[in-house]
């Protein structure tokens, strides 16, 4: 069997997200991180880890802050600055070809919202394209220097929303202490009431707060998303079939 070929264009209300040169494509889980996260009253936005700039462009679309994407790979910068470029934002989206832990010895100012869907994988076989294997994987980024980076960037009242399976969101609270960086925000992710919930949509801040617990489901029945998930995407999706 085939595998399904992925456009190599994104098409949103707003903008377009050209997705060809990138290891890592759109994917919906990431889209409900950018509409989810709560970015309203920013004013400075960091995107740990760009891609395609698909966090980066959501968050452009409902606020007025300016935003600093971070991205490694070459390609994907490239990508993410054309995508930036031929939105109805370039004046307020900055792409950034460099580690973030780089980034971080520059000491640049400290950001009110971290935006972040990092290569998340800790145990799994990695891929054989080299690319796809660092964007998915997180050797390159472990855990710990990704909290760390969030500890240096992260403005005194900032939050910073993270996206990962399970196992990682865990891992990433316990190592988060130690920093004084609390979880504010867990929200489970499962595709269907039918499936078990396989990401996690952690906030973190400075201030110790009763954490609030949720659960999101995407779809009724794949492809049918459900109202929760319709009110989310319809800022920005051209299409979508939503449950009765």
């Amino acid at each position: 069997m085939s595998r399904r070929k992925r456009n190599s264009h994104f098409e949103c209300k707003q903008f377009v997200i050209e997705q060809g040169k990138c290891a890592m494509k759109v994917t919906t889980d990431a889209s409900l991180l950018g509409a989810y996260a709560d970015v309203k009253n920013a004013q400075r936005i960091l995107d740990i880890g760009a891609g395609t700039g698909l966090l980066s462009l959501f968050a452009a679309q409902r606020t007025l802050a300016k935003i600093d994407a971070v991205e490694l790979d070459a390609q994907a910068a490239a990508q993410a600055k054309e995508n930036f470029n031929q939105s109805p934002w370039p004046d307020r989206l900055s792409l950034i070809e460099i580690d973030i832990r780089d980034y971080v010895n520059q000491k640049p100012e400290r950001y009110d919202c971290i935006l972040t869907n990092p290569p998340f994988f800790t145990d799994s076989t990695p891929n054989s394209c080299e690319r796809s294997s660092l964007a998915r994987h997180n050797g390159q980024l472990p855990l710990f220097d990704l909290i760390n980076s969030i500890d240096h960037l992260l403005s005194q009242d900032g939050h910073a929303w993270i996206l990962l399976p399970l196992a990682e969101s865990e891992a990433l609270i316990k190592l988060a202490e130690p920093l004084k960086l609390f979880p504010q925000q867990r929200m489970l992710v499962r595709n269907s009431n039918q499936h078990d919930p396989h990401r996690e949509i952690t906030t973190l801040g400075r201030h110790p707060a009763k954490v609030q617990q949720s659960l999101f489901t995407l779809y009724k029945e794949h492809p049918f998303h459900t109202h929760a998930a319709a009110t989310l995407f319809s800022p920005y999706y051209t299409r979508m079939k939503v449950e009765d």
